[in-house]
């Protein structure tokens, strides 16, 4: 049985040898179009919506560019509209400064008109115009005629030919004929103001002897003004005969701008002598016994009364407040001035009086206001902040060089600066010492220096002389106080050492240097424990503890703080108005090397600094010579 099962198996099989594999492949190959079929179907599907979502971003895209270009527009319409406003407010606003311009041309016009009318008016009526100098014209004036501060400037002026030369000659105790006398003449001779100082220095005066007005070259409605007297002290108005119209213009003037005015005249023994020639003969018999001295008398009685009567009338006149005339000669006063007796005087001691009295008088007034504004200016100074600046006196200056040790032939340096920035460590290394070592300047956490202390270089060969200064900025030292109460101003060279920041001290130590001429380098100490600090800073340290930086560590620390050290002070002598200079950048242990001759590794600026400094020593000669001069 079974072998006729295998038997139809074999018939089977050689009609069809796989029948139930080609099923398969069939049901295979169905399964494969249906999921080919099915792909095609997702991947189109895919494709379409990728179509539908590129579509939709582009779509999105679009939208928010319209919206940003909409956003722009409005923007510029916006801002197109601010402009137009702004145009608008603006040609407004010139409008409005174009109609006040022409109703201040329109007002200036007017004024003027008015004014010229005025002025045509004063000129029918015999009045000059009023010519007020600029502060420019005032300023020229003075330089031009030679003005000096501490001294009194009197002009003598007036017309032509009332004798002006011959007064200033007399007021400086000098005849026409002397060798140093301004020139006289009978002609014009004075045609340009002439300076002429007083020959006696003990009289601190200037007399101006001026051209005479109402000449051809000196029209007189011009004269005060021409001849710059508004920039004078005091005026003598000088007449002759009569008190004219110049002189009264004159006198007008220096009401005007507060100018003192002593109203002269001239040439009194020679009216007296012309006065008495005139006078009736009524006592002939007692003029031939008293030698004319009678007749004199008289004349000179009227001639004083008459002078000053007619002077009263012509102020009055004039509207001018009534003031002493005073009637002198020539001769009598140059007598006066020079101490001796005039027989003949009438006003010429009291005048030489009066016009000495308010040379004092003014010349104290200036002194007592420039002390006024010097005070309010200090006061100003202190309540913004600024120090007064102390000058010694010549006293204290050889006071501080015997308390300090000065000697002639010797170099002195001081090092400077705030308490605690390493000063007397600093000494130390510069003379070639450790703070340990014997001798050496002492040191402590605490202030320890509290008064200048000297030094000697304890090279014989080595001519300096090393000052420690006491820390500023203490109680015990006031910072604004501290160059000028330490004494510094007789060094030949100041250091300013700095630890941490450069302060307002370091910058008035520098400001003090500048202003008693003497040199100064700026130091930064300590500089090997800044950089180590600044390495750990920039490698962050260890967790263990070991904050010790590698090489390129400090490498890195040292440039930047060579760099940021030197840009800081750099700015900080910028802000504070001072001139460029270096700053050196040491640490007091390489700079013992660097004094004692020993190379360094870690040398910076050490080397630097002391060629310089010795560079200075020697050009300056041991700096006795600077000091001592």
């Amino acid at each position: 049985m079974a072998l006729a099962n295998v038997n139809d198996n074999r018939r089977l099989y050689a009609q069809d040898p796989y029948p139930i594999h080609d099923s398969r492949k069939a049901a295979h190959a169905d399964l494969t179009r249906s999921v080919e079929a099915d792909y095609r179907v997702a991947e189109d599907q895919r494709r379409r919506a990728g179509v539908q979502t590129r579509q939709a971003k582009h779509e999105k895209w679009e939208a928010e560019r319209q919206k940003r270009e909409a956003e722009e527009d409005v923007r510029r319409a916006i801002e197109e509209r601010e402009r137009a406003v702004a145009a608008v407010g603006a040609a407004r606003q010139e409008q409005e400064q174009a109609l006040q311009a022409l109703q201040g041309a329109n007002a200036v016009a007017s004024r003027t008109l008015i004014e010229q009318e005025e002025a045509e008016n004063n000129l029918r009526q015999g009045i000059r115009p009023v010519i007020v100098p600029t502060a420019d014209e005032s300023q020229a004036a003075r330089e031009r005629l030679g003005y000096e501060e501490g001294k009194f400037h009197v002009a003598i002026a007036g017309i032509a030919g009332s004798g002006k030369t011959s007064l200033v000659n007399a007021f400086r105790g000098l005849r026409n004929s002397d060798r140093d006398a301004a020139p006289t003449g009978v002609v014009e001779t004075t045609s340009t103001i002439q300076r002429c100082p007083d020959p006696m220095p003990k009289r601190p005066i200037v007399w101006y002897d001026v051209p005479g007005a109402g000449t051809l070259s000196v029209p007189d409605w011009q004269y005060f003004t021409d001849q710059g007297l508004y920039a004078l002290d005091c005026i003598i108005v000088l007449f002759d005969v009569r008190l004219t119209s110049t002189d009264i213009d004159i006198l007008r003037d220096c009401a005007r701008f507060g100018i003192p005015a002593y109203i002269v005249r001239s040439k009194a023994l020679q009216h007296i002598r012309n006065l008495a020639n005139d006078m009736p003969d009524t006592d002939t018999d007692e003029d031939e016994d008293d030698g004319g001295a009678g007749a004199r008398g008289r004349a000179r009685e009227y001639y004083i009364q008459e002078t000053r009567a007619s002077v009263a009338q012509n102020l009055d006149a004039a509207d001018l407040p009534e003031q002493r005339i005073y009637l002198v000669d020539k001769d009598s006063l140059a007598k006066v001035v020079k101490g001796r007796l005039a027989n003949d005087e009438i006003d010429e001691t009291k005048l030489v009086d009066d016009i000495f009295v308010e040379a004092h008088r003014r010349l104290g007034a200036k002194a007592a206001t420039a002390a006024r504004e010097g005070k309010e200016e200090a006061e100003r100074q202190l309540r913004e902040g600024i120090r007064p600046i102390i000058v010694p006196t010549q006293a204290q200056y050889e006071a501080a060089k015997r308390r300090l040790g000065y000697q002639s032939g010797y170099f002195h340096f001081g090092v400077a600066g705030i308490s605690g920035s390493g000063k007397s460590s600093l000494i130390n290394a510069l003379r070639g010492m450790r703070n340990k070592d014997k001798g050496a300047a002492p040191v402590a956490v605490v202030e320890c220096t509290t008064e200048v202390t000297r030094y000697a270089d304890p090279s014989s060969d080595m001519p300096y002389v090393w000052y420690d200064v006491p820390g500023a900025g203490t109680l015990k030292i006031p910072d604004w106080q501290y160059f000028t109460e330490q004494g510094l101003y007789i060094l030949n060279c100041i250091m300013v050492i700095f630890d941490n920041r450069f302060t307002a001290t370091d910058i008035a130590i520098l400001r003090n240097c500048a202003r008693f001429q003497i040199p100064s380098f700026i130091v930064r100490s300590k500089s090997a424990q800044h950089i180590r600090n600044l390495a750990n800073d920039m490698s962050g340290g260890d967790d263990d503890g070991d904050d010790d930086a590698d090489g390129g560590d400090l490498a890195r620390a040292r440039d930047r703080y060579i760099q940021d050290t030197r840009a800081s002070v750099a700015g900080n002598l910028a802000e504070a108005g001072l001139l460029s200079q270096r700053v050196y950048v040491i640490d007091k242990d390489v700079l013992v090397k660097v004094v004692k001759g020993r190379p360094s590794r870690d040398c910076i600026d050490e080397e630097e600094l002391l060629r310089d400094m010795f560079a200075l020593a020697d050009e300056r000669d041991g700096g006795s010579q600077a000091v001592d001069a």
